[in-house]
């Protein structure tokens, strides 16, 4: 009976080899281990002939059996009983069998019968060989030997690896690796011919609200649906490429009229306001584009980049959904936009903030009922900053929670220190920014400040603006209706002036609706040019009644602006004519002047708070 070769006999004892090697001769042992091999191994003899190959060679190339290479044939042929030319992927045998040594060779086998991991036949193979001599212990070669591994998957991945490298998996178009090798390439040739060349930069207007309200799967979408209606408008002869987000890029190489560039981008930008159908409805969206011309406003590529960049800034600024080409202004524009972003990221460590606090006013008697705290910051280097101003860059930069946080700790403590000095007990208004309201700490520190401060939940109000509601609807019902439950009342702001959705005003939980300025501005005694500002004032009055809402009428300014909002049942009133914003002091004079009105108002109409 044979023994098992006394290498592996060695290694183990023979009671505790495989059944399939127990007693088994050097050859079968060997022929075993090749057949569950998952790399291709095809051995030929001095002569030519193949003779073995395991299963993993012939799933590739067939059935190998009975081939001869003849070079009468030329290098690389074989003959087997058909006469059929040797595979390439083979030819290597032949160098083998005469001495020489083939290292991680990488070959295409057209229409071998393979199949890719999902399933799908694919069109050939990749292999990976390695071809050798077949040597004697005393160096005679007795023939050759060649190894190799399918590396389809390999490829692939390279492949897709190279196409990555190159353009953006999600919309197809080049990606800002290859827009700047095409930028540069482009700018080489301008300053050989002396030509002109320019750079659109397109930005699109809430599309990040749009992509935080309907989920980044539907937000995807759009970006692809982007993406065609630009190379659509404009056709194949333009560069366009997305830097990613929604930042896209077009290079127009015939430049050298401005106004043929700017025809250029109002085509992108009219192509992109016929609203876009997604997810069974319609959204609107808009770009901003900024322009910049090499060789005028510069010769580096990141410099122009920072200059189209301030020119699209610059088409938001101004009403967004325009063109607008970079000038020289904008840089110190710019500057001062960064500095400021820096000033207003130390602002809070510094104590820089401070709050004027205004009030709000029963309409029928004018005493203060409470009031609303509103935000300055005095800079180092820029003094006294507009709140239009910062309000936007904190937005910008998420300053805005940290700041906000501060804002409603600070207003509580105050109204509380007026109380605990005596005063009346006033509510205090505070406003929400967009940010906040997604900020998933915002309930715990509402909850926190009044906990920390002793302020009873029902003297707190939050304001929230119409057009953060509409950015997210069901995040919005959500948070509202758990500041709702810890006894704090809503009051939605600036109504009138942005989607006005009388839906949203049903479904969530409002106690108070303010009645924008615009249309506080247009109230009189008269009629005429009035009217129709007069009617509409009447219909928010008669709504915030009807939904059993309080009416705070904003931007009162004048004695006829009050009389008629008396006349026509407003609850109450803010603006210059009721009171300016004043620091905690000046305040706390007006509620002191103020005690003994409120306590004879008290006796004759009743309390009234908001």
């Amino acid at each position: 009976m044979p023994h098992a070769h006394p290498r592996l006999a060695a290694v183990l004892p023979p009671s505790d080899l495989p059944q399939s090697i127990q007693g088994g001769s050097h050859a079968q042992i060997l022929q075993l281990v090749l057949d569950n091999m998952a790399e291709g191994v095809c051995v030929a003899d001095l002569d030519g002939r193949i003779i073995t190959a395991n299963p993993a060679a012939e799933a590739v190339f067939g059935p190998l059996h009975a081939v001869v290479f003849d070079e009468r044939f030329g290098p690389g042929f074989r003959l087997d009983d058909r006469g059929t030319p040797c595979p390439p992927a083979l030819r290597p045998m032949t160098r083998a069998i005469r001495g020489d040594s083939i290292e991680r060779q990488s070959l295409f086998i057209e229409g071998a019968a393979t199949a890719a991991a999902d399933g799908e036949a694919r069109r050939g193979t990749w292999i990976r060989l390695n071809a050798r001599p077949l040597l004697e212990p005393d160096g005679r070669i007795v023939g050759g030997v060649l190894v190799f591994r399918d590396i389809t998957h390999i490829k692939s991945t390279e492949d897709r690896m190279a196409y990555l490298a190159q353009f953006d998996s999600l919309t197809g178009l080049p990606n800002r690796f290859q827009f700047r090798q095409r930028l540069d390439r482009a700018m080489a040739g301008a300053r050989t011919a002396g030509r002109r060349l320019a750079v659109l930069f397109l930005d699109f207007d809430k599309f990040k609200e749009i992509n935080d309200t309907l989920g980044h799967e539907l937000g995807d979408e759009l970006l692809v649906a982007i993406a065609r209606r630009i190379t659509g408008s404009l056709g194949p002869s333009l560069f366009v490429s997305r830097l990613g987000g929604d930042e896209f890029t077009v290079i127009v190489e015939d430049a050298e009229r401005r106004s043929a560039v700017a025809a250029v981008a109002e085509r992108v930008r009219e192509a992109l306001v016929e609203p876009f159908p997604l997810a069974g409805n319609v959204y609107g969206l808009s770009a901003s584009i900024g322009g910049v011309l090499f060789p005028d406003d510069s010769e580096a590529i990141d410099d122009l980049l920072r200059k189209a960049d301030m020119a699209m800034y610059h088409a938001k600024e101004q009403g967004r959904n325009n063109v607008q080409f970079y000038d020289p202004a904008m840089t110190a524009v710019a500057a001062e936009r960064l500095a400021m972003k820096t000033a207003l990221a130390q602002a809070l460590e510094r104590g820089q903030f401070f709050l004027h606090y205004q009030p709000l006013v029963e309409a029928a008697t004018g005493r203060p009922v409470g009031v609303e705290a509103l935000l300055r910051w005095r800079s180092e280097a820029f003094g006294l900053v507009s709140p239009a101003k910062f309000i936007p860059l904190s937005e910008e930069t998420g300053l805005i929670v940290r700041i906000g946080r501060w804002v409603l700790e600070t207003a509580c403590r105050q109204v509380r220190a007026w109380q605990e000095a005596g005063h009346p007990p006033v509510e205090i208004a505070v406003n929400l920014s967009p940010r906040q309201l997604r900020d998933p700490e915002l309930l715990d520190h509402v909850r926190g400040v009044l906990e920390r401060t002793g302020l009873a939940p029902g003297q707190l109000v939050l304001e929230i603006t119409e057009g953060l509601l509409i950015e997210d609807m069901a995040l919005s019902r959500r948070v509202l209706t758990a500041l709702k439950r810890l006894g704090i009342r809503l009051a939605l702001d600036d109504f009138g002036t942005g989607y006005s959705s009388l839906s949203y005003l049903n479904n969530l939980p409002f106690d108070i609706l303010k009645m924008d300025g615009s249309f506080t501005r247009n109230l009189s005694d008269g009629a005429g040019e009035n009217a129709g500002g007069q009617a509409i004032a009447r219909a928010i009055i008669a709504l915030a009644r009807s939904l059993d809402m309080i009416l705070v009428a904003e931007g009162v300014e004048t004695p006829a602006q009050r009389d008629w909002l008396v006349r026509n049942g407003c609850d109450l009133l803010q603006g210059y004519l009721p009171g300016r914003p004043a620091p905690a002091g000046e305040v706390a004079e007006s509620l002191r002047a103020t005690e003994r009105l409120r306590a004879s108002a008290s006796e004759e109409h009743g309390d009234y708070v908001i």
